[in-house]
C-alpha cells in the first residue's frame, strides 16, 4: 500500500513538473524572440525608373499676325522623382499665302475681289530643349509648367506672278515659350494632353518680321517607357510559365 501512494506522489510531482515548464516555456520563448532574435526587415521603397514618352505635337499659332499651324515631335523623359520632365522638340511649319486676295472698290464700295499677283511663303524649322515642373499629380491626370528655349531658322520669299522670286529672306531666331499643360491618361500606354501659352522671340539676325504671340496646343502622347516594361514582364512571365511547364512534364 505504501508502494502505491509513492507512486502516486512520484507520478503528480512529475506532472506538475511538466504543467508548470508548459506554461512558462512561451513567455521564454517570446522573451527570447525579442532579445536575440533578428529584428524584422524595414520596408523598402518602390524603385523609381525613368519614364520615357514621346509626343506628337500640333501647334496653332501666330506669326506675322496670320494664323500658322505647327507640327512637331517632343521626345522627354520623366525623372525619377517624378516632378520633372525633360525633353527636346522639333517643329517645322510651312506658311503659304497664295490664296490671300486684293479687293477693288469704286466709289468707296467694295465691288470684288481679285486673287494677288504677289505670292508670299513662309518656311520655319526650330529646335527647343524644354523642361517641366509638375505639380499636381495624381494616376490619370498630371498638370505642368512647360518651359522652351530653342533655335530656329526661318525662309521668307515672295514670287510675282511670272514665277519669279523677288524677296528671299533667311533668318536665325531664338523663341522662348512658356505656358500650362494639362495631360489626361485614360489608358496606360497613351494619354492625350493640351497646353496653352505665349511665344517671344528673343533673337532675330537678318529678319526682323515678328515671330512673338500666343499659342495652343493638343498631344498624343505615347508613354515608350511603360510599354517597355510591360512587354519584357510579360516575356519572363512567360518564359517562366514556359520552364515551369517543362519541369512538371520532365517529373
Amino acid at each position: 500500500m505504501t508502494r502505491y501512494i509513492g507512486a502516486s506522489l512520484l507520478v503528480a510531482l512529475l506532472l506538475n513538473a511538466l504543467v508548470g515548464a508548459a506554461q512558462t516555456r512561451p513567455a521564454a520563448d517570446s522573451a527570447g524572440a525579442t532579445e536575440a532574435g533578428p529584428p524584422c526587415p524595414a520596408p523598402v521603397a518602390p524603385r523609381r525608373r525613368v519614364g520615357f514618352v514621346i509626343s506628337l505635337d500640333n501647334r496653332e499659332s501666330f506669326v506675322q499676325s496670320s494664323a500658322v499651324h505647327i507640327i512637331g515631335v517632343n521626345a522627354g523623359v520623366l525623372l525619377p522623382g517624378r516632378r520633372w520632365r525633360l525633353g527636346l522638340g522639333g517643329y517645322t511649319l510651312s506658311r503659304d499665302y497664295a490664296a490671300l486676295y486684293i479687293y477693288q472698290y469704286r466709289n468707296g464700295k467694295r465691288t470684288k475681289k481679285i486673287t494677288d499677283t504677289l505670292t508670299p511663303q513662309l518656311g520655319l524649322t526650330y529646335f527647343t530643349p524644354n523642361v517641366s515642373y509638375i505639380f499636381f499629380q495624381r494616376p490619370w491626370l498630371e498638370i505642368s509648367l512647360p518651359l522652351e528655349v530653342g533655335l530656329g531658322r526661318s525662309h521668307y520669299t515672295i514670287t510675282n506672278q511670272s514665277g519669279s522670286t523677288t524677296t528671299d529672306h533667311r533668318g536665325l531666331f531664338v523663341p522662348v515659350e512658356a505656358g500650362l499643360s494639362i495631360l489626361v491618361k485614360p489608358f496606360r500606354w497613351v494619354g492625350v494632353s493640351g497646353s496653352v501659352g505665349y511665344r517671344k522671340s528673343v533673337l532675330e539676325v537678318d529678319y526682323e518680321d515678328d515671330f512673338d504671340g500666343m499659342y495652343f496646343s493638343y498631344r498624343l502622347n505615347v508613354f515608350v517607357g511603360v510599354i517597355w516594361r510591360d512587354v519584357r514582364q510579360y516575356r519572363q512571365n512567360h518564359r517562366f510559365a514556359r520552364e515551369l511547364a517543362e519541369a512538371r512534364r520532365g517529373y
